[in-house]
């Protein structure tokens, strides 16, 4: 009876021994977190809580910056040379044309009527020979090789169809940009980089892209000019929101995140601690044999 004692104080004093050499009692091992360690934690939760909230929506911003970076990278294949029509003939040239060709027509009938009054006995065969000549050096300048030794002037025939070759060259080309699901419309999610894109004239393009019978209303010179301010516009926005999303993305890359790679994983769930976490967290271990 007497050892078993003697056994027992050993343990409790071997086990008193080492609670010291730990440096922690058993009262403070079991001492409850106060008020202050408890509000210091939750603070420190909600502030984790607010860091992950904004990461995630740091995320979840530049994955937009990615999609419209993807859906509008159309954007990059426009030819403005093709849509500005610089080579176009204006309105004063075709006049003109025109009105040279309405002198021609003139020139030619008197000729023959002259021609044909000689024919007829009703003016003198010299005259009438003489303006046979006339007509047929006059017809001579509607050969183009005959003509360019007098003159370097177009004819009407030719700047209409100059005019058709250009608009056929830029309407082909935003039959290509449109293809099958449009782009004009797409422009719209880029008016938050460029606030010219929510002017009516250029919503109304976007309307009808989006309805994609854009290609059946453009015919003209003007409707081409009116569909190249609008990409020229969406490029402006298309850059600034380029811009926009390297700038992030080479912050990310300094602070050693991949925001490629992380950019589709869900963002953590968020959930505010409670006491009973916060004072389990924050209790000093039990160390047990």
């Amino acid at each position: 009876m007497e050892s078993n004692k003697r056994e027992l104080g050993t343990n409790k004093s071997i086990e008193s021994d080492a609670f010291v050499s730990e440096g922690v009692s058993g009262a403070a091992a079991f001492k409850p977190a106060s008020s202050k360690e408890m509000k210091r934690a939750q603070v420190r939760k909600e502030k984790e809580a607010e860091e992950q909230k904004k990461n995630a929506d740091a995320r979840q911003q530049q994955h937009i910056r990615k999609k419209l970076l993807a859906d509008c990278q159309t954007l990059l294949n426009v030819n403005y040379e093709w849509l500005d029509l610089d080579d176009y003939p204006d309105n004063r040239s075709v006049a003109f044309a025109k009105r040279n060709r309405d002198y021609w027509l003139f020139v030619c009938s008197v000729e023959f009527v002259v021609f044909l009054g000689g024919v007829l006995e009703l003016v003198p065969a010299l005259v009438g020979g003489v303006s046979f000549g006339l007509l047929f050096i006059t017809l001579c300048f509607s050969v183009k090789g005959f003509r360019r030794f007098f003159t370097s002037e177009p004819t009407l025939s030719e700047l209409l169809q100059v005019r058709k070759r250009l608009e056929f060259r830029a309407l082909n080309h935003i039959k290509l940009l449109e293809g099958q699901e449009g782009l004009a419309w797409k422009c719209r999610k880029l008016k938050k980089y460029n606030s010219n894109l929510e002017r009516k004239i250029f919503m109304g393009v976007m309307d009808i892209s989006a309805q994609k019978r854009l290609f059946t209303v453009i015919k003209e010179k003007k409707h081409i000019r009116l569909y190249l301010q609008l990409m020229l516009e969406a490029e402006k926005a298309y850059k600034r929101l380029q811009s926009a999303y390297l700038q992030v993305h080479f912050k990310n890359l300094e602070k050693g995140v991949d925001d490629l790679a992380i950019e589709n994983s869900p963002p953590l769930p968020i959930r505010s601690p409670t006491s009973t976490e916060s004072s389990t967290e924050d209790a000093v271990p039990i160390n047990k044999k």
